[in-house]
């Protein structure tokens, strides 16, 4: 027997499994809940600078701040070497689907301000340049590949000139425009950017088909909601989308700082909370979330990149992410001409050969959060199995014994997933109580053999329990 059907223990009820239930009219998060893997594509002018303007060293896409460049030195240095080749945005799809991604989001403007779509608002844009429009072929790709769409876009611009570097928030801003801007005469204007922003906003809503994502970045200090007219983006975008799902970031406050309400951010400031480079040491129960990631170091693409996660760290993020309620956006870097490293690459592609064994523990999961695991483990639920994600070390000896409690976890028939050749035992347990008026107590006791870890995929195997 499992818990969540009729052979449910008092500890879990129904509700556990109710995420994963059918409604006439469904929550626009409800496919995000369960989709629980997506692909971040950072692709921009940046590109093709593979870490060097000319001689110097100049990070990524955050090249011509750490360089302090103003916009046209750093057009000149960067927009020859961005040659976006044919099919490129096709590749990037084909690899998130291969991976197991049921989204992708493309950074359709970072800080720097440069848009790969083709917008009235400015020339500085990929359209002008290649005449391509990136995003168009982006999201065409990832309709054909059976991906949701999702747009990226950076409040923070460092080429529109109306934009106001000097209100307090601590957002970076390059030395060298700033000079350029003071030495032209250029006047601050925030009133005249939001209206821009809006302006693109607007434009990638409404010629682009269904957007499912809008991926804000960021916001800090007084740069923070009205600033950017949150207020009036948010209406713009359910207006024009009403199925779309936002994160947190036109505003400052992201509730995973200690001691914050993780909550009540979801439901001020967005649809799903974004903890970068890092999971949250605990669940946040009542929370959606979201762990974007780097397989490198950087976001956008640099040569001297090389030292990349393994195929198994990653999936041990992918599973930390799940067991603790969350979804893993997972980054890749393109080049200048929109080819994807190979290292990069084969970690996807060997991501996705553990999805094809095991996405049946992940797509539409969620935590079990009544039975306390053993560190390094997880047991989610979906729809009438469990699942645990078993730990990355094998096991000493023969074989791990995994013991849960019989009361929330009722008979099952154990097997690993990919493996019919591997032979799970279970066997029921009674304690007894430590005094007379104690209760006694009743475990199954899993004995897995390290077979399950020689022969899993990336050393990672899951265990499923199922129903007799």
């Amino acid at each position: 027997m499992l818990l969540g059907c009729e052979l449910l223990s008092a500890a879990l009820t129904e509700a556990d499994f109710a995420q994963a239930a059918p409604q006439e009219n469904p929550d626009p998060m409800t496919w995000w809940r369960e989709a629980h893997l997506g692909m971040f594509i950072h692709y921009g002018l940046y590109s093709g600078l593979g870490g060097l303007f000319g001689d110097k060293a100049c990070g990524a896409e955050w090249a011509q701040n750490n360089l302090q460049m103003d916009s046209e030195q750093y057009a000149q240095g960067a927009a020859p070497l961005f040659q976006p080749a044919e099919g490129c945005a096709e590749q990037w799809a084909r690899l998130a689907a291969a991976a197991g991604c049921r989204y992708a989001v493309l950074t359709t403007k970072h800080h720097d301000g440069f848009a790969l779509f083709a917008t009235e608002t400015t020339e500085f844009n990929a359209q002008k340049l290649t005449g391509r429009d990136v995003v168009r072929e982006f999201a065409d790709a990832c309709r054909a590949n059976g991906l949701r769409v999702g747009f990226y876009h950076s409040v923070i611009d460092w080429h529109q000139p109306d934009y106001d570097y000097s209100i307090p928030g601590d957002l970076p801003y390059p030395a060298g425009q700033k000079k350029w801007l003071e030495a032209a005469g250029i006047p601050r204007n925030q009133e005249k950017y939001r209206r821009y922003l809006r302006r693109q906003v607007d434009e990638l809503l409404t010629h682009y088909g269904q957007v499912d994502i809008l991926w804000w970045d960021y916001s800090s200090g007084e740069m923070q909601g009205p600033a950017w007219d949150a207020e009036g983006l948010v209406r713009l975008c359910r207006e024009k989308q009403p199925e779309l799902v936002m994160n947190n970031r036109l505003f400052a406050y992201h509730a995973l700082q200690a001691g914050g309400d993780a909550a009540a951010a979801q439901g001020d400031y967005g649809d799903f909370l974004t903890p970068e480079q890092r999971i949250p040491s605990e669940d946040l129960q009542d929370a959606d979330w979201e762990s974007c990631m780097t397989v490198g170091r950087n976001w956008g693409y640099n040569r001297f990149d090389v030292t990349l996660k393994s195929p198994a760290e990653v999936i041990a993020a992918l599973e930390e992410c799940v067991g603790k309620g969350g979804n893993l956006l997972l980054n890749i870097n393109p080049r200048g001409d929109g080819s994807v490293p190979e290292g990069v690459a084969d970690v996807f592609r060997r991501l996705g050969n553990w999805m094809q064994v095991n996405g049946a523990a992940v797509y539409g999961a969620h935590p079990v959060e009544e039975v306390d695991m053993p560190a390094g483990m997880y047991l989610v639920a979906v729809w009438d199995e469990l699942f645990v994600y078993l730990p990355r070390d094998v096991p000493e000896g023969d074989a791990l014994e995994l013991w849960l409690p019989a009361a929330e976890i009722d008979t099952v028939m154990p097997d690993i997933l990919g493996q019919p050749d591997c032979e799970v035992s279970v066997e029921r347990v009674e304690e007894e109580p430590e005094t007379a008026e104690g209760e006694p107590r009743a475990w199954l006791l899993y004995t897995i053999p390290t077979q399950a870890w020689h022969d899993a995929v990336e050393g990672l195997p899951v265990l499923r329990l199922s129903a007799e």
